[in-house]
């Protein structure tokens, strides 16, 4: 039994066809099926169903020991890279659009400056695509919105995000600066989409207070949303670190109860973790204390 067959077969169950499996590891079709009919072989068993691509009994049990033994290799090779400070590294870190505009840049500028000779790639996409991709081994760290809660990841708190009710700053006259939901009943409301994982927090809370906001437009985009709240089309509920100083013409306002946005780092359960990886991690600590003593 060889890597390669491990990692044709680990791919076929993941992306759910030979076709999607090869295109991920780049390899041809006939190639990946010449790799489990190997493995098969060598195994005395058919691991995988062909019309469904999912695993027989036997394949059950060979996919969970080859993906341990996937990991434990892949650690090794990135743990004996690690060994030559002269190489150049990669770094691939995935994380939302909003933590890569707001929270991210000095971290980058500080990481940069102390790890000159380690690339960085940023992917930016919502948490559960960001927890995919580092659970199949394509992005080395994560910073996504917890709690992810898959046994082959750890997962890592780093800090938390209040959320406020944004809003044009003329809809503030006349009003408190600190309001309940109960206040805001009636008005016009955009949200963040429910699949997102800051949308779908929001959305439960409202359940459990029993408000129904009037929602007038979902969106995944930060950005769209705080142009049309601007525009006076409704409220929205936004992450506080979204809001900055350039945005003159919105409003941000304490809404009591609302629950926090927990943000965290998230990594494959069990490996090895470069110095790369560790200063990363340790600038975003340094770069949140800094904030923290700002505030």
């Amino acid at each position: 039994m060889t890597l390669e067959g491990f990692r044709c077969f680990c791919a076929i169950i993941e992306c759910g066809s030979f076709h999607a499996a090869a295109a991920r590891l780049h390899r041809s079709q006939p190639a990946v099926s010449q790799q489990i009919k190997a493995l098969e072989r060598e195994a005395g068993h058919m691991l995988l169903e062909r019309r469904t691509c999912t695993p027989t009994p036997a394949g059950q049990r060979l996919y969970a020991r080859a993906s341990a033994i996937l990991g434990a290799a892949e650690s090794l090779v990135r743990e004996l890279a690690d060994l030559d400070e002269a190489d150049i590294q990669a770094l691939h870190v995935g994380t939302s659009d909003t933590t890569a505009l707001y929270v991210l840049p000095p971290v980058v500028r500080a990481f940069a400056k102390a790890m000159p000779r380690t690339r960085l790639a940023l992917v930016n996409r919502p948490s559960s695509a960001i927890a995919e991709q580092v659970a199949r081994g394509e992005l080395h760290l994560g910073i996504v919105t917890l709690p992810v809660e898959r046994t082959e990841l750890e997962e890592r708190e780093l800090f938390q995000e209040e959320l406020v009710l944004v809003a044009p700053r003329r809809w503030l006259r006349g009003k408190p600066r600190q309001l309940c939901l109960a206040d805001l009943a009636g008005e016009p409301f955009l949200l963040l989409d429910e699949t997102t994982r800051t949308g779908g927090l929001l959305r439960e809370h409202f359940r459990r207070e029993g408000f129904e906001p009037q929602i007038v437009l979902d969106s995944g985009s930060f950005e769209v949303i705080k142009r049309y709240v601007a525009e006076g089309v409704g409220l929205s509920f936004l992450p506080s670190v979204a809001i900055q100083p350039s945005d003159r013409a919105l409003e941000r306002i304490h809404v009591s109860g609302l629950p926090p946005v927990r943000i965290g780092a998230i990594w494959r359960r069990g490996a090895y973790q470069t110095r790369a990886e560790q200063a990363f991690l340790k600038h975003i600590h340094a770069s949140i204390q800094v904030k923290d003593l700002h505030e």
